[in-house]
């Protein structure tokens, strides 16, 4: 008992000699005060954020940089990795796939597919598509980031990727271990491989690429100019820099980031060192072979359209996202509540009754919520690992932003 005692009394001298990050957050009158001073407590190199209120844009800026040692600053139009954000877009496109009758979201994969992907516990259960955008397919979550391509598309393609994992006859099948032992459609479970495979049928069905197929059936009519699932489509030196964050104790030699994820947060919850202790730490660019589920870079100001199209019932001029079948299928709640009472296609709501997602993947966290009744959004993207501290982070600035700016509406 006194060991202990001894060693809380230790940490709390520490804490109080040591410097540490002073929270200048709580003081903010505005949402630029406010953003600005939780990117240094937190260290977000940079950030870029779209309000939107009653359906118009009432915040779209840039903030912080893009690449720090270059000091190239964050502006509306710096394409970001916005990693899951891309399945919900994914589902736009298999949604108009429909609206021009090539699919059938209750058929068999295998209708569409090069190769049969069955699940061996269960092959008689046919997965449809409806099943990959619901996670209710009964395949296992997949997610290697040590095989993907440093600073270009990624050299094996989806297909080969796919059947090497879901197929008897591929290296990586290992007797279906990426298979749940339970029938498709009735338990729910995060699949990014199965969102992979969703990709796939579409890109069976077009002949054509991901890439190609959306740019031309989504990004090209709406304007979005920043956005692509191919990293040929961007030069390099315009991506938002992805990051860890190093942080160490002052006068210690205790160090830690996100690949020690213990460490660094006891590091930022007892002591939170304060800025000039941080590093930032460059990650490359780098492609991946599961594209679909995590592979979209977009900017800001080209999510604040689409969301924007979204709230107009998927209407821009002449052009139509979806049909009005097709745009309710995507929002209406997908399965019985004893599955899931949050999940819609691809979209899903949060425990604060907005719909959305958010994503991460080394050096990129990012969320997309909005209100489809109120038509009120918010769309942050950060080039940062995400940790819990930033975790809470997110959510501060999401419901902050959104407070500020309803003040600034009824002023």
């Amino acid at each position: 008992m006194k060991i202990i005692l001894l060693f809380l009394l230790v940490l709390t001298l520490i804490y109080l000699i040591l410097p540490n990050q002073k929270i200048k957050s709580n003081a903010a009158k505005n949402s630029d005060d406010y953003i600005i001073a939780k990117m240094e407590e937190i260290a977000i190199p940079g950030m870029a954020v779209s309000v939107i209120r009653d359906g118009e844009v009432v915040l779209l800026k840039g903030y912080g940089y893009a690449n720090v040692k270059s000091q190239k600053k964050v502006d509306i139009h710096t394409p970001f990795y916005i990693a899951s954000i891309s399945k919900p877009i994914l589902g736009i496109a298999l949604l108009k796939l429909v609206d021009q009758e090539k699919l059938d979201l209750n058929q068999d994969i295998n209708s569409y597919l090069p190769f049969r992907i069955d699940n061996p516990n269960y092959s008689l259960k046919a997965i449809t598509v409806h099943n990959l955008a619901t996670h209710t397919s009964s395949i296992n979550d997949y997610y290697d980031i040590d095989n993907y391509a440093i600073s270009k598309n990624a050299e094996i393609s989806l297909s080969k990727h796919i059947k090497s994992l879901l197929t008897p006859s591929g290296n990586l099948y290992n007797q279906g271990e990426f298979f749940k032992n339970t029938p498709a459609g009735t338990e729910r479970e995060y699949s990014n491989l199965g969102a992979g495979v969703a990709g796939l049928v579409l890109e069976s069905i077009t002949k054509e690429s991901l890439a190609e197929f959306t740019s031309r059936e989504i990004f090209h009519p709406l304007k979005m100019e920043n956005t692509g699932w191919s990293l040929a489509e961007f030069e390099m030196n315009k991506l938002a820099t992805r990051y860890n964050v190093k942080q160490c104790v002052p006068f210690f030699n205790l160090c830690a980031d996100t690949n020690t994820p213990i460490t660094n947060y006891l590091i930022s919850k007892i002591f939170n060192p304060p800025f000039e202790n941080k590093t930032f730490i460059e990650y490359p660019h780098y492609g991946n072979h599961q594209y679909p589920d995590e592979g979209l870079t977009a900017s800001i100001n080209d999510l604040s359209i689409l969301i924007k199209t979204v709230f107009n019932k998927g209407k821009k001029g002449d052009y139509n996202l979806l049909s009005e079948d097709s745009f309710n299928e995507m929002f209406k709640l997908q399965l019985p509540d004893s599955l899931s009472t949050r999940q819609r296609f691809f979209w899903r709501d949060n425990k604060a009754g907005l719909t959305g997602h958010s994503g991460s993947d080394p050096g990129v966290f990012t969320s997309v919520y909005f209100d489809l009744e109120k038509q009120d959004a918010v769309i942050i993207l950060m080039n940062r690992d995400v940790d819990p501290v930033t975790e809470n982070a997110m959510d501060d600035i999401r419901n902050k932003v959104l407070n500020y700016s309803q003040e600034s509406v009824n002023d």
